[in-house]
């Protein structure tokens, strides 16, 4: 899978990704694949996806394509823009939403966090939207990096330094997770 982590300290929201890209037993390093980044840049937010390959192609067709869809302020205007994104995704990607019978909702197959001069802010496939005070993480790797990130809070000088801390913790201990990592960051809104 992959590793996305976002951090706030200090007046700054950080959010840092892996590179590393796998088809099952298959990996492409960010040495050989040349969209290995998983930060897309939209409007004032910065969005980090874990998951199908296929899912993350769409969605950043679609920011550039119609950008006025991502709406990302709060989180109702994520919920609002989740909403309009699924059928979108659903009707001119053909994204498919089954998972299983015990769903709650259609899946959109999004699982990823946003960041913004307004807050950090999870989504997940059955457009739930979660926002955190002081840091989170997604993937296959976010036990460890959840640990790391706890475990460097009150430390570090910087959100930059807990972020990566968090996907240096997924991919030295996660085989889904690898370096190098990319790092964004947005200054928090007063």
């Amino acid at each position: 899978m992959s590793i996305v982590c976002a951090a706030r300290k200090n007046g700054e929201i950080a959010i840092s990704a892996d590179t590393l890209t796998k088809y099952g037993a298959l990996i492409a390093s960010s040495d050989n694949r040349v969209t290995s980044c998983k930060l897309l840049r939209v409007n004032d937010s910065v969005v980090g996806l874990v998951g199908w390959c296929a899912v993350s192609t769409a969605l950043e067709h679609l920011m550039k394509a119609d950008r006025e869809l991502f709406r990302f302020g709060n989180r109702m205007e994520i919920l609002d823009s989740l909403l309009k994104l699924h059928l979108r995704l659903k009707r001119d990607y053909f994204i498919e939403t089954r998972e299983d019978r015990d769903q709650p909702a259609e899946s959109s197959q999004l699982l990823g966090l946003i960041i913004n001069a307004g807050g950090l802010y999870e989504v997940c496939s059955y457009r739930s939207v979660a926002e955190y005070r002081n840091f989170w993480a997604v993937g296959s790797g976010r036990r460890f990096a959840l640990g790391a990130m706890y475990a460097t809070l009150r430390s570090a000088k910087s959100a930059r330094a807990v972020a990566e801390a968090g996907v240096r913790a997924a991919s030295e201990f996660d085989d889904g997770c690898g370096l190098p990592l990319r790092t964004r960051v947005v200054g928090i809104r007063q």
